[in-house]
């Protein structure tokens, strides 16, 4: 007999002991209905799996390309000129410690963005009615991954076309790649203009002292002191704190006041300082001032070797092309299609019918069992009694 079908009526016993209390609902009475309804719970699972296939075949094909870069410490002669080229940009991303954070900020910008819809021509591939549609579908089509300890940083575009889905991947790796360029020699050219005033300025004192040495004549009594060694430690001092001071002024210029690295380069121009109070003698008031002229000559060549090393370091920087950014893997013309996923459809499809089938068997078989119960029957024949009209 069919779970569907109301079983007969049992009598009550003598003293009304059968059908006193509701028959709860068990696994075993969920699994018999569908048990009975096996074949046609088999029929909707393949027929759904077969719509669902069916259904993945009109899905637009989509191919997934994916180019990956790690990030490497800077090669510069000077120190970090790629991160230091970057303040603004770095404060975007909290701090800018990790050049990886940075990278990724960088490719989510929308100058990038729209130079790949100026190289690909997406605005007319895809169809798109506005700037800001287009916008929004690339930004779709693309996610950036990253591993913040190996310094990892992978591209993957998504699209219907295999050829443009590695192209867009490894276009996206090369204009990161040209403003980063753009920033860091933008950069050392700013410092090495920097520099070139300063050394000039070192030069025409470095000139100036080197007269007032020449005139100053010798005296005896600074030579018994050994006034040229003294001299030259003291010159080197003063003119490590100089060039310290200048460091200082160059790094204020791309800096604000409140970064690690103008509080550390002004902590280091202060103990400098410092020393240089401790190391200070009274002036020589001798015959020509040898010593101080001396002093004053030795200082004006430290410096100015000192600021020719920097301006020189800031030429290099200028001239080489070195960023911090080597490719890994680029982006290879996918052979298969990421999406749709015939099985993943099937299985899906599958799932659907059984569910859909194995609830109405279950709602039947729950209405069945509702006839069984005297108020059910007759609440459903006042129910009919009210909709039926008496015939005149």
């Amino acid at each position: 007999m069919s779970p569907d079908r109301a079983p007969p009526t049992v009598s009550e016993g003598p003293q009304g002991a059968w059908g006193a209390e509701p028959v709860k609902a068990g696994a075993l009475e969920l699994l018999l209905p569908l048990w009975h309804r096996k074949w046609r719970l088999l029929a909707s699972v393949l027929l759904g799996a077969a719509l669902a296939l069916g259904l993945s075949q009109l899905v637009t094909v989509r191919y997934t390309a994916q180019a990956s870069f790690v990030v490497q410490p800077s090669l510069r002669p000077s120190q970090a000129a790629v991160a230091s080229a970057l303040p603004a940009l770095a404060g975007l991303v909290g701090g800018g410690t990790n050049p990886v954070d940075l990278y990724i900020t960088i490719l989510r910008s929308q100058t990038l963005a729209d130079r790949i819809i100026e190289r690909f021509d997406l605005h007319r591939v895809w169809a798109s009615r506005s700037r800001t549609e287009t916008l929004l579908r690339l930004s779709s089509s693309v996610s950036f991954g990253s591993g913040r300890r190996d310094g990892l940083v992978q591209i993957t575009v998504e699209d219907e076309l295999p050829q443009r889905a590695a192209g867009m991947a490894n276009q996206y790796a090369d204009e990161l790649r040209s403003v980063l360029r753009g920033y860091a020699a933008d950069e050392a050219r700013q410092r090495r203009e920097f520099y070139d005033v300063q050394l000039e300025r070192t030069r025409k004192a470095l000139q100036d002292s080197q007269k007032q040495l020449q005139s100053s004549g010798f005296d005896r009594a600074a030579l018994r002191t050994e006034p040229r060694a003294a001299a030259e430690s003291y010159g080197r001092l003063q003119a490590e704190v100089a060039a310290a001071e200048v460091r200082l002024s160059a790094t204020r210029r791309l800096r604000a006041d409140s970064s690690p690295e103008v509080q550390m380069q002004q902590s280091e121009v202060a103990a400098m300082r410092a020393q240089l109070a401790r190391a200070e003698a009274p002036k020589d008031e001798g015959t020509g001032g040898f010593v101080d002229k001396l002093r004053e000559f030795r200082y004006a060549e430290a410096l100015a070797e000192s600021i020719a090393r920097q301006a020189e370091a800031a030429r290099v920087d200028e001239a080489s092309d070195v960023i911090p950014l080597r490719m890994l893997d680029r982006a290879t013309v996918p052979e298969w299609p990421s999406s749709p996923r015939a099985l993943i459809w099937v299985l899906a499809g599958a799932a659907l019918g059984l569910l859909l089938q194995g609830g109405w068997v279950l709602l039947r078989h729950r209405a069945a069992l509702a006839r069984l119960d005297p108020a059910y029957v007759q609440r459903v024949a006042l129910l009919r009694s009210l909709l039926v009209k008496p015939r005149r």
